[in-house]
Parts: C-alpha cells; sequence; structure tokens
C-alpha cells in the first residue's frame, strides 16, 4: 500500500480557500499535486507557492462540469506521474440564495453541474487508474446546509445533498476495488464565508459566537489534515463516511 508521500492527487478548486489549503497541506507531506479550476491564474499561484516549498506538480485550467477537460487533466496527471490516487472534489459554484418558489432553473442547473456532475465527471476519469491498482481515495465535499436544511439555499444544499449520495453508492460499489469514497462537511473561513461575513457581519458575529472553539477552521490548518488522512493508507478501512470537521459546531443540543 502506498505511503502518502508517495502519492498523486488532483484538487479541484485548487486556487483559493479549502482547495488551496488542501493543495499546500498535501504537497508538504510530499504528494505530487494536480491543482485544477476554471481560472488559470490562482492555480498557477498555488502550485508557485507549492514548488517554493521543495514539493511537485502542475496546474490545469479546467472547469470540472465539462466531462471532456477533465479527461484530458486525468490523462495529464496519469501520463506524467504514471496514475491518480487521490482526487479531491472541492470546486463548487455558489448561486444566490432564494427561496424554493424563487430558485431559479438556471441557478439549479448551475449548482449541480458544479458539484454533483464535476465530481462524478473526475471520479469516473480517475477510477480505471484506481481500480487497476486495487487503491484509490475519492473525497468529496458537502455542507450542513444540505444537511440540516438552512432556508433559502436550495440550489446549493440540494447538490451538496446529492453529493453525500453519491459518495454512500460510490462506497458500496467500489469498496470491491480497494478504493474508499468519503465526503467532508467542513466550516472554514473559506472566501464565500469571507464575502457573507462582510455583508452580514452580524448574522457572521452570531454564528462563531455560537461555535464552541468560537471561530471558524482555518482552511490549511484544521481542514486539511483531515483531507491529509482521507488520502493515506491509515485510511484504508474507512469509507462511505460524512465526515464533519467544524469544532463541534453543528452537534445538536
Amino acid at each position: 500500500m502506498k505511503q502518502l508521500k508517495e502519492k498523486v492527487a488532483i484538487v479541484t478548486g485548487a486556487g483559493q480557500g479549502i482547495g488551496k489549503g488542501i493543495a499546500l497541506c498535501l504537497a508538504k507531506r510530499g504528494v505530487k499535486v494536480i491543482a485544477t479550476g476554471r481560472r488559470a491564474e490562482p492555480i498557477e499561484q498555488t502550485i508557485a507557492e507549492i514548488k517554493e516549498l521543495g514539493g511537485e506538480g502542475f496546474a490545469f485550467a479546467c472547469d470540472s462540469a465539462d466531462r471532456a477537460r477533465v479527461e484530458e487533466v486525468v490523462k495529464a496527471a496519469a501520463e506524467k506521474y504514471g496514475t491518480v490516487d487521490v482526487v479531491v472534489n472541492n470546486a463548487q459554484a455558489i448561486v444566490p440564495s432564494a427561496p424554493v418558489e424563487e430558485t431559479s432553473y438556471d441557478n439549479m442547473l448551475k449548482a449541480w453541474q458544479s458539484g454533483v456532475i464535476g465530481s462524478l465527471n473526475y471520479m469516473q476519469a480517475a477510477f480505471p487508474y484506481m481500480k487497476e491498482q486495487h487503491e484509490g481515495r475519492i473525497i468529496n465535499f458537502a455542507s450542513a446546509t444540505g444537511m440540516f436544511g438552512i432556508a433559502g439555499q436550495l440550489a446549493y444544499g440540494s447538490n451538496k445533498e446529492a453529493l453525500r449520495g453519491m459518495t454512500k453508492i460510490a462506497a458500496k460499489e467500489w469498496g470491491q476495488y480497494g478504493i474508499c469514497v468519503n465526503i467532508v462537511l467542513p466550516g472554514a473561513e473559506s472566501p464565500a464565508a469571507k464575502a457573507w461575513a462582510e455583508k452580514f457581519p452580524e448574522e457572521y458575529a452570531k454564528q462563531v459566537n455560537l461555535n464552541p472553539m468560537k471561530r471558524f477552521g482555518d482552511p490549511e490548518i484544521d481542514i486539511a489534515p483531515v483531507i491529509a488522512f482521507l488520502a493515506g493508507p491509515d485510511s484504508c478501512y474507512f469509507s462511505g463516511q460524512s465526515v464533519i470537521v467544524d469544532g463541534a459546531n453543528s452537534i445538536m443540543p
């Protein structure tokens, strides 16, 4: 079984926030990182920082909803490094909040294409490599928004719950090939959280105060090490799970 430092990982949405934190965290542990995102400049900056740290990897601009482009990313990773061991499906388009009756078709489509469909694209493209070597790790991302049903978040929340369903089904089907599939629900100080704080400072302060640790998690320090565990050899019997990483904020009284 490969050690973490021997692995090759694709990280989507790696140009900022949680995705960038994960890319840096994995690179520091010796993982070869392929950083993807819709815009080239942010992911190239992530790879530049990885190389400054002595790590290895490359950037590949890609919209996860573009199936053909996703297949190009996976093929490029396999051609350069021999295989793909880990896929971290972090990328997700954020759409405006709206009540159910006002949620538009376009926003539903945008959320689901970037989330469920985009994640499935990477999972299916990487599957043959993982199956052949009888080892693989897929890590998807969900949200308490869907798990607890936050009002005004139909497009985003329903997509995230669908991702949890897809994760459990893939874990059942692909376990026979040594592929572990899990999903993480983070509570992080992401760019989206920061934008929300600027727009709704009082609500943000309220949510921080409700958190037992009185803060949101740092993407690289608090969230990414959990991803490193899920990507590594010690998680070889851990699959189909929803892993909440939010400082106990979602524990119900």
